[in-house]
């Protein structure tokens, strides 16, 4: 039964909402423009010219929720996020800074955040956010299928006498805030196919378009006053329809969805939490249970070469299991490749015998990306004593060898929480651990980070540790692709939060 479980949180956790009217009413069972689109192969007409839309248009499935806290990624996201707002929202840099939620605070013992919310904050059907509203939000979020993980850690929540949210937790946590970005919905409304929520835009009656909201608490302008939904089906209806200019934004994984948009297009990287990197398998008489050989092997990796050559620039290099981006980062202690360092490194660690020795990297064969990124490491790591082979997996086979500990080596990718935490991945007995590390002093640092106040100083002598130690050696983060029209949409600054975030910010060019 254990072995069934871990297998299942595996497949959650390694990687292969929403609009308002009034209370009872459901505007997403209005008019929408359904089209249904030649075959993808077909090139949309370039122009000889600069041309622009008469309307800055969205991609949306007319059958699916957007719910913020079960709607899909891809474009119901792009749209739930115009539409609802978060308690923290992420920056450029995971940073989380404060948006319905003006300030919190700590008890004594580090299990209870007491959050106040803005009191000038209120839905676009005039009701002001109240602290049930948000412990409504959030108590679905727990059991969710979306945000269940991320708040695996939060034992209650609840509304106290004076309007506050009150979030008790399992364990200290003071990265707590950055796992909020969770849009807020008006409860009572969630049932409906576009519940109430705060954003900037709201739904029209008949369901075909965002509408700015002017009453909106903000204040701001947006760009756009009006931005027409176009129904799309799927998602390869969404990228001809960005393909043939009848949507003018579009929010893809370049690696498996960018090769099949077609046109010239405008990408501005969005970034995410999900990490790739090399697993060990460190058990008792293991190559790698020796912490100087993996650390060899981590530092052989020419992570800037395989990002440009291998993820064609979609990833951001990373030696640590913290995006590059956060200031958690400790960039000075980088070590940069070089392959006599590596070598030497190699020799002193005892792999220079003349006794060729075969290792086995496995990997995921349904992901093009991380296969011929393997296929790099494996051919520059294949060095004195070793000598790599990548084997590739179907994804429930691939699963189950990792489980099993049927590798030296494999491939891997997950999507981090903004809180970073690690346990999962390189504390004894995590989730996530397939290389079965264990070490009581990486444990301790582990929680440390979590709890402790100052957590830059936490987090770097977290990260200092773990590039000695290295139970993974980490690789890159990924990013996602927003997509536009040349000349259409400027000054995006999407966020894993949002790609929207700052649209007031935005320069959008339309036809007169």
């Amino acid at each position: 039964m254990r072995r069934l479980v871990r297998l299942a949180l595996a497949a959650v956790l390694l990687l292969a909402g929403c609009a308002a009217g009034e209370p009872g009413e459901d505007p997403g069972a209005g008019i929408w423009e359904d089209y249904q689109p030649p075959a993808l192969a077909e090139e949309a007409e370039e122009p000889s010219g600069p041309e622009y839309p008469a309307a800055f248009s969205l991609a949306c499935h007319r059958g699916q929720t957007l719910d913020p806290i079960d709607c899909g990624q891809g474009m119901q996201e792009d749209v739930s996020s115009l539409l609802f707002e978060p308690l923290f929202q992420l920056d450029e840099s995971f940073q989380p800074i404060p948006l319905l939620c003006e300030s919190y605070e700590w008890d004594e013992t580090g299990l209870v955040c007491t959050l106040t919310l803005r009191q000038e904050a209120a839905f676009h059907d005039g009701s002001p956010l109240t602290a049930a509203d948000v412990a409504a939000t959030l108590r679905r979020a727990m059991v969710s299928e979306r945000y269940a993980y991320r708040l695996r850690g939060v034992a209650a929540v609840a509304a106290d006498r004076s309007g506050r949210v009150r979030i008790t937790l399992t364990a200290p946590n003071r990265g707590l805030p950055a796992l909020l970005d969770i849009p807020i919905v008006k409860s009572g409304t969630e049932a409906l196919t576009a519940p109430v929520g705060t954003g900037p835009y709201r739904l029209s009656e008949d369901g075909g378009s965002l509408i700015a909201n002017e009453s909106w608490w903000q204040g701001r302008a947006m760009p756009v006053s009006v931005i027409p939904l176009v129904h799309a089906k799927d998602r390869d209806t969404a990228k001809y329809l960005f393909s043939s200019k009848r949507v003018q934004l579009l929010t893809v994984d370049p690696t498996d969805d960018l090769s099949s948009v077609t046109g010239q297009l405008q990408s501005t990287a969005r970034p995410t939490p999900i990490l790739q990197f090399i697993g060990f398998n460190t058990g008792e008489g293991a190559l790698f249970a020796s912490p100087a050989l993996r650390a060899a092997f981590s530092q052989g990796i020419p992570r800037d070469t395989l990002v440009s050559a291998q993820q064609a620039g979609l990833a951001l290099a990373a030696s640590f299991p913290v995006s590059p981006l956060s200031p958690l980062y400790p960039a000075d202690l980088v070590r940069e490749y070089d392959r006599d360092e590596t070598l030497a490194a190699l020799r002193a660690a005892g792999q220079d015998t003349g006794e060729t020795r075969e290792l086995v990297l496995l990997v995921n064969e349904e992901d093009r990306f991380r296969l011929t990124s393997a296929q790099f490491i494996a051919e520059h790591l294949s060095l004195l004593d070793w000598h790599i082979t990548v084997r590739q997996l179907p994804w429930e086979d691939y699963l189950a060898a990792l489980a099993a500990g049927e590798f030296d080596l494999y491939y891997g990718e997950v999507r981090l929480t903004a809180d970073w935490d690690l346990r999962d991945l390189t504390g004894t007995g995590g989730a996530l651990n397939y290389g079965g590390y264990t070490a009581s002093y990486t444990d301790l640092l582990l929680e440390n980070f979590l709890t402790a106040d100052n957590r830059p100083a936490a987090a770097r002598q977290l990260l200092a540790h773990l590039q000695e130690v290295c139970p993974i050696a980490p690789i890159c983060f990924k990013n996602d692709a927003v997509l536009t029209h040349p000349g259409v949409a400027g000054n995006l600054t999407p966020t894993a939060s949002s790609t929207f975030y700052r649209m007031d910010r935005w320069t959008v060019r339309l036809s007169e």
